[in-house]
């Protein structure tokens, strides 16, 4: 079953989110849009200080828990699962591109 994830927040309005980095930086992420796919959560996430540009690079990470049960988000690293969620991105009414 496929949800829209911003079904009932106003189009203009974005969450953030903060990613911990590798090198233990922090980096704030505006969350564009996001999908749910058989009971997992996709979301894609523009870099907050690029936000502004003409083509921001977006990037698509997926919920997930650690082992203490809380939520996290990585990497989606898989290519059928990554296409799959674009598809369904870009199957929702939105005022972006995607382009692969």
């Amino acid at each position: 079953m496929n949800k829209d994830f911003f079904d009932e927040l106003e189009k203009d309005i974005y969450e953030t989110i903060n990613m911990i980095l590798e090198d233990g930086s922090v980096l704030e992420c505006f969350v564009i849009d996001g999908v749910l796919i058989e009971n997992c959560q996709y979301l894609l996430v523009v870099d907050a200080d690029k936000f502004d540009e003409d083509e921001p690079e977006a990037f698509l990470i997926k919920e997930s828990k650690d082992e203490g049960e809380e939520v996290i988000y990585v990497a989606v690293e898989d290519d059928a699962e990554y296409n799959k969620a674009l598809i369904l991105l870009q199957e929702n009414d939105t005022d972006y591109e995607i382009k692969f």
